[in-house]
């Protein structure tokens, strides 16, 4: 049974009806999983933070980004430079809010709990980051490559 707690991290722009549904959608889950589902038309789109070819978007080149801590990490996130804001120089990439109708979900057990909700956010599940001391060999490459052409908006 997929269960919330206070180590849940909500702060996505998720509403109580988007996380009731996400409960409620997911609590035969007894174990990990990572699920990324279409919200039904009852609930809104959702704000989706990530920019780059996974959502549409052209790669986000090093310039538009800075490399910094978050969440309470250890390590740096490639985060875009203005975050949602619209960027008004000419010739410049407007990085404007992105919806998703979708929602990736990400739970698991955490101590005597079999399934905590961890995470749910907009759009598509992107890897972990490169920094992210649990990535080795072939999982790490692959989030580096993802992430040297994405950033998230903060």
């Amino acid at each position: 049974m997929l269960i919330l707690t206070a180590d849940s991290h909500l702060d996505h722009a998720l509403t109580l009806d988007h996380v009731r549904w996400v409960l409620k959608r997911f609590r035969d889950r007894e174990a990990f999983f990572v699920e990324t589902v279409v919200l039904p038309d009852e609930l809104p789109a959702l704000l989706c933070a990530l920019r780059g070819p996974a959502v549409g978007t052209a790669p986000v080149p090093d310039a538009e980004v800075i490399m910094e801590a978050r969440n309470g990490r250890d390590w740096p996130s490639r985060l875009m430079r203005q975050g949602f804001e619209i960027m008004k120089r000419p010739g410049h990439v407007s990085w404007a809010p992105l919806y998703s109708g979708t929602v990736t979900v990400i739970g698991g057990p955490a101590g005597e709990l079999p399934c905590v909700l961890y995470t749910a956010y907009g759009g598509p599940c992107a890897p972990r980051e490169p920094g992210d001391p649990s990535l080795t060999g072939e999982a790490l490459e692959q989030a580096q490559a993802f992430w040297d052409e994405h950033a998230l908006c903060r």
